[in-house]
């Protein structure tokens, strides 16, 4: 019996990556605020700043990588009246250069910003007990990740999990690469586990792979005209994503699950 192959994503996957995020962006906006003497209107602040955010994202080549202090530059044009668009396009073609705040405050905020994002993040619901189960099945797991690998093997190894990974890959997230993760692991299923329609599960479906859609607590603006129906399997969890990569090929895992604990 081939066990399947999983290839799992990280952030908002295994660990609850979008709260670290959620409060050092809640503290960045704080910051402008105080230093260029503008206040937030809105009841929802922590999407205020997801729109420019994310706006930025949309035009920048980095995409979601993209330089922290240009969400600073972003926020301030924000808190004077202009749109996420508008904004995010002035920011990133270098139109918006004389402001409330210099460069140089803004890369100084950027790095308080970066700091803050290097807290240990929670582990999710299931994720403890879905990586046991694996373990116990001898279920291979892959971490994929678009980050720094050491980042990453420094939150598995806060959280006493390294036992449960066979390797950290770091990697663009494209079809290209899910095509040759797929043929190195042949014959074997590749199952790949994610949190991102766009990152995650569109390309390794087009790749061949089977997909599993763990949905995240928070949806990028340019997801959420996605339906998930597309992924093989939707989850309500990564336990309950384990349980179905490995019933694909041991029928009676439930019962047996039983017995094991």
């Amino acid at each position: 019996m081939i066990m399947p192959v999983v290839l799992c994503d990280a952030d908002n996957t295994l660990w609850d990556t979008d709260a670290v995020f959620a409060d050092a962006q809640r503290a960045l906006l704080e910051n402008i605020e105080s230093m260029i003497g503008a206040q937030c209107d809105r009841p929802d602040r922590l999407d205020f700043v997801r729109q420019y955010d994310q706006a930025l994202a949309l035009i920048h080549h980095l995409h979601l990588r993209y330089p922290p202090h240009l969400l600073v530059l972003a926020l301030t044009e924000g808190l004077n009246g202009k749109s996420p668009e508008t904004a995010a396009i002035q920011i990133v073609s270098g139109i918006s250069q004389a402001g409330p705040i210099s460069l140089e405050a803004a890369e100084e905020l950027g790095s308080l910003f970066q700091e803050r994002l290097k807290v240990i993040p929670r582990l999710l619901p299931g994720v403890r007990d879905g990586l046991r189960l694996a373990l116990q099945k001898d279920v291979p797991i892959y971490m994929l990740t678009e980050g720094r690998i050491d980042k990453q093997k420094r939150i598995i190894e806060s959280h006493k999990l390294s036992e449960n990974f066979r390797a950290v890959l770091e990697m663009t997230k494209s079809l290209q690469q899910y095509e040759r993760l797929r043929s190195r692991f042949l014959p074997a299923e590749v199952v790949v586990l994610g949190d991102q329609l766009d990152r995650d599960i569109d390309p390794a479906r087009a790749a061949g792979c089977t997909t599993v859609y763990v949905p995240g607590r928070f949806t990028p603006s340019w997801n959420l005209s996605k339906g998930s129906q597309h992924a093989s399997y939707q989850a309500e969890n990564f336990e309950d994503a384990m349980i179905w990569i490995i019933n694909r090929v041991v029928p009676y895992f439930k019962s047996s699950r039983v017995a094991d604990t």
